[in-house]
């Protein structure tokens, strides 16, 4: 069997072609990916939930708006880090917490005697929201808030 030039030609072409797009194809998708990364990064916080880690206690979200439901075991209780927010940016931002119900309070933070509602926070860090409930005779409470970045 005689081998043809022009056979040759045309595979080592096709050779050289299929080796480009395998060294190519993993760089246009890591590209793409990181394009989609930078769009997530560009939100002005992210809420981390630790719900589920106190018993009788429910979230609810719609966009900046949240609701914490629960029951207390006592007559004024502290929910230290239920929620975790996190600066994702790389710029200092400022957030604020705008309580719609005034029986408990909700602050940044873990201290009971510093109670923040406004804070500024550094790029790529994170700070909890805590809830310190009413001494109300009620043990079925909700708190509604928002979070805003400005």
């Amino acid at each position: 069997m005689k081998h043809h030039p022009l056979l040759k030609i045309c595979l080592n072409f096709s050779a050289v072609i299929l080796l480009l797009a395998l060294i190519i194809t993993p760089f246009y998708f890591a590209k793409n990916f990181s394009q989609v990364a930078g769009v997530k990064s560009q939100s002005p916080y992210l809420v981390v939930s630790q719900v589920e880690k106190f018993p009788g206690m429910t979230l609810t979200q719609d966009a900046a708006s949240f609701q914490i439901s629960f029951t207390k075991q006592g007559a004024s209780q502290a929910y230290l880090g239920v929620l975790i927010v996190n600066n994702p940016t790389n710029e200092p931002k400022k957030y604020s917490l705008q309580e719609s119900s005034t029986n408990n309070n909700v602050f940044f933070g873990e201290d009971l005697q510093n109670q923040l509602t406004q804070i500024s926070m550094p790029p790529q860090t994170s700070v909890p929201v805590s809830i310190l409930s009413s001494d109300s005779p009620f043990l079925s409470q909700t708190v509604q808030f928002t979070i805003q970045s400005q």
